[in-house]
């Protein structure tokens, strides 16, 4: 269990503080060195909602920097989150420091430092406790000068944007050619987004960097690019367990999709991308639509001009054909 405070109040929680602290554990503990495929179980606070284009933005940034097979981002349901075990772990870590008073140190003149002293001293309350009978390896995770990936409120504001003349001004031409691509790898629905290597040849990103876990990955593809989906046995409220589902799935039973029983209806899948993409709104279709899938969007604005009764009986000079540059396969 890595442990790390906010040293202010205008720390605000964000996907961007997340993948940083993310990165910093990974870093100092080689994470990555034997392991290709994570998956992050979340409280679906604002910081990690997924109808967020600007968390899905810097999930994609983690997956890719770090050449991962596959990182996967689950939340649980509202008023479900009392399931999430690392919820239920923190119940009983608070009841072991009941009453328990730590002072901060005077001798740091920061308060990014006087909360790391007192982080070493909470570390000792519950390093080595038990909880449902595992031992709570406790670690600390001490405050940075600097983060690996910054940028999130302008980022957040230049994606809430869907004109096409601005999502094609060339300074945002990188955050437009990666979006693309974390989009091709992207499966999101209601509470679940994961980013998956693909088998495209043309893919730059993943033929560069094959896939280590093939079986994880052989799994994910024959669950439909899904997690192995609970599933509710004969016995109402009982459901079958990972390692189940897991046998079933491989065995060739057809894995469960999301969202198909929400109180609020199904949802809209997006039918331009390859991989199951839900919208969460009007206007996020919209956003998605410009940004991801802007060539359909503005040919079919193009036919629906020349097609008006207007524009067939005016007469228009030609004009000199200009050249474009296209997209490259990966995007």
């Amino acid at each position: 269990m890595f442990l790390r405070p906010f040293g202010s109040t205008s720390e605000k929680a964000t996907s961007e503080i997340h993948i940083n602290n993310l990165q910093q554990i990974a870093t100092e503990n080689n994470w990555f060195l034997h392991r290709s495929v994570l998956t992050i179980i979340s409280d679906n606070g604002p910081d990690w909602k997924t109808d967020c284009i600007a968390n899905i933005y810097n999930f994609g940034r983690f997956w890719e920097e770090n050449k991962l097979d596959a990182l996967i981002w689950v939340s649980y349901a509202p008023g479900n989150s009392r399931y999430n075990p690392i919820e239920r772990m923190f119940s009983h870590l608070t009841d072991l420091i009941a009453n328990v008073i730590i002072d901060l140190d005077p001798t740091f003149s920061n308060i990014n430092h006087q909360l790391d002293s007192a982080l070493v001293e909470l570390n000792k309350y519950w390093h080595n406790k038990k909880y449902d009978k595992f031992k709570i390896d406790c670690r600390p995770v001490f405050s940075v000068n600097g983060y690996s990936f910054d940028g999130h409120q302008e980022l957040k504001g230049k994606l809430m944007k869907s004109s096409i003349k601005h999502i094609m001004n060339e300074e945002n031409d990188n955050i437009r050619f990666n979006l693309q691509l974390y989009l091709r790898h992207c499966v999101r629905s209601s509470y679940y987004v994961s980013f998956i290597k693909c088998t495209d040849s043309t893919c730059v990103h993943c033929s560069r960097h094959p896939v280590r876990a093939k079986k994880t990955i052989k799994l994910l593809r024959s669950s439909g690019n899904y997690l192995p989906w609970p599933q509710m046995t004969l016995n109402k409220y009982h459901y079958d367990t990972f390692l189940q589902r897991t046998h079933a799935i491989l065995a060739g039973e057809k894995n469960t999709v999301p969202d198909q029983q929400l109180p609020s209806g199904p949802t809209k899948l997006c039918s331009a991308c390859k991989l199951p993409y839900i919208f969460s709104s009007k206007a996020d279709e919209e956003r998605h639509m410009m940004w991801i899938h802007q060539s359909n969007v503005t040919s079919n604005n193009k036919r629906k001009h020349t097609s008006s009764p207007g524009s067939q009986s005016t007469s228009r000079p030609k004009q000199r054909r200009i050249r474009t540059r296209e997209l490259s396969p990966e995007y």
